[in-house]
């Protein structure tokens, strides 16, 4: 069995890496377009007006959280690289010390002295072989993983997979009020019963989806997310017809 067997048989699928950008744009777009349909409706206002604010916040929201999602990522690489900077100058400047300091983290680690000295003379005898040295150090040291060479492109895809995924998941609750105003059915009540089931449907189905590209529990995966909008939507309610209850 060849490595890229044996991953795609036994650990989570190569889309894994991109589970928090799917998950953190969905449920957001599901949570945050919802509560304002839930606190609209709390407040009583009419359709046209949920809708209007829904579609506001859909696009407004979307944008900030994929323009968010890059912009964080791409400071937290700068801060990343110039750490690892910091450790390559040492390395050439103060080699001596840099390896001592490499043994002893991974004799911290559990490893034997005479050992850990053998994989640090590993690393430091072919010049090949400092970029490791460096990862590692900066790993080990530091707790930070410094990004592959494609690391803008990844920051790139990752933005729009969040802003994707908080667009396609976050329209779905606003589909039943577009289709009733299409209509002009105008029972809000039954409108927005069918529209928390739906909602909580599509909070289960993504729960679902990264248990299945996770390979982790499919139970708990829809029940932790399930729990989450109930909560949030509940809340989005309970404060938009408090406040609109207040106010009259």
């Amino acid at each position: 069995m060849d490595i890229n067997t044996h991953l795609e048989s036994h650990h989570a699928k190569s889309s894994a890496k991109y589970i928090k950008n799917i998950i953190y744009g969905g449920i957001d777009g599901i949570i945050t377009t919802f509560s304002i349909i839930a606190a609209c409706f709390g407040a009583e206002l009419n359709i046209k007006y949920i809708i209007a604010m829904g579609f506001a916040n859909l696009i407004a929201d979307g944008f900030s959280m994929g323009f968010g999602d890059y912009i964080s990522s791409f400071f937290e690489t700068n801060y990343i690289l110039s750490e690892a900077e910091k450790e390559s100058h040492e390395f050439e400047t103060n080699n001596k010390y840099e390896i001592e300091e490499m043994i002893e983290l991974y004799t911290n680690e559990g490893i034997e002295e005479p050992d850990s000295k053998k994989i640090v003379d590993v690393l430091i005898s072919k010049p090949k072989y400092k970029p490791f040295f460096i990862k590692s150090m900066v790993s080990m040291e530091l707790g930070l993983e410094i990004p592959d060479k494609n690391y803008k492109s990844e920051m790139k895809k990752e933005a729009l997979i969040t802003f994707g995924s908080f667009l396609i998941f976050g329209f779905i609750p606003l589909i039943i009020y577009i289709i009733s105003h299409w209509c002009r059915y105008n029972n809000y009540n039954t409108i927005f019963i069918i529209d928390c089931f739906i909602t909580l449907l599509t909070i289960s189905v993504l729960g679902y989806t990264q248990a299945v590209i996770t390979k982790q529990s499919k139970l708990m995966g829809c029940f932790i997310l399930t729990i989450n909008g109930i909560i949030s939507t509940t809340l989005a309610f309970g404060i938009g017809y408090g406040i609109e209850k207040a106010l009259n």
